[in-house]
């Protein structure tokens, strides 16, 4: 057992991985990160796909966050599974989809420095 208790938790993923923006960024400006351009392409359109799904569940999130401070029981079942999802996401991301909003632009800054498309 980890002496830090749930502090070596924080920043991680619902695999445990963390968050590694920062070390790409670093690892591309310093030359140790060279990926093929073709290569690098596939990778941003993969992380921008991903970013966009990201942010899509967040806004879904915020939604339902606001949608449970003002129904009442008289809603409609597509808002009410708008709400669940929404909750049910929220629980399993434990709040890694913040950290992604913040972590995914670094990651395709990395790959386009490391496919040379500055």
């Amino acid at each position: 057992m980890r002496s830090d208790g749930d502090k070596a938790r924080a920043g991680q993923g619902v695999t445990g991985e963390r968050f590694a923006g920062d070390v790409l960024l670093r690892l591309a400006r310093e030359g140790w990160l060279v990926v093929p351009p073709d290569q690098a392409s596939r990778v941003i359109a993969d992380l921008e796909w991903t970013l966009k799904v990201v942010r899509a569940r967040v806004r879904r999130a915020e939604l339902s966050r606001r949608l449970r401070d003002v129904v009442d029981c008289d809603v409609d079942p597509a808002v009410d599974r708008l709400v669940v999802d929404a909750a049910f996401a929220g629980q399993v991301a434990s709040g890694t989809w913040e950290q992604a909003l913040v972590e995914l632009p670094k990651y395709i800054e990395a790959f386009r420095i490391a496919g040379g498309r500055r």
